[in-house]
């Protein structure tokens, strides 16, 4: 994929990418979903969901786990959260949507599973980002817009 002209034709394209395509690994990090398609965390292949800072996961049994909640620093707690995170894994990208007026994203995978944005500080740089690994470039979602960052912060890919 060549550098795209706008923010939103590049997160078009990520998007014709991972549909059909299946969660490789997830987890949480701190209290932010990460997921990785085609690759493994830290890995430089396919493409890397990031989820922050207020995000649900949820399914057919309802919402499941959300980022307030995985603010627990109980490692019993975590854990538990982490298994919910794991049902994630294995699943195909169905559908994914962005809120023209929020830039809140919904991401619905197979198996009735979605995860969700939602703005909670219209100031944040960031409710999201998706970032293909393997040309280094990012698409960041957030009440401000769409726009383009090359390379995410290294810990948050790579950690695990």
């Amino acid at each position: 994929m060549e550098m795209s002209p706008s923010p939103r034709v590049a997160l078009d394209d990520m998007v014709r990418w991972l549909i059909g395509r299946e969660v490789e690994a997830a987890g949480l990090f701190l209290n932010s979903l990460r997921l990785s398609i085609d690759g493994y965390f830290g890995a430089n292949t396919g493409m890397f969901l990031w989820f922050d800072p207020v995000w649900h996961l949820g399914s057919y049994r309802g919402v499941l786990v959300g980022s307030r909640q995985a603010q627990a620093e109980e490692s019993d707690a975590q854990g538990a959260m982490n298994q919910l995170v794991q049902e994630l894994v294995g699943k195909r990208i169905e559908r994914v949507a962005v809120e023209a007026l929020t830039n809140d994203i919904d991401v619905r995978f197979s198996g009735g599973y979605w995860v969700r944005t939602f703005v909670s500080d219209p100031e944040s740089d960031y409710n999201w980002y998706f970032r293909d690994r393997r040309i280094d470039l990012s698409v960041y979602g957030s009440a401000k817009g769409l726009r383009f960052r090359n390379s995410a912060p290294a810990s948050q890919d790579k950690a695990l």
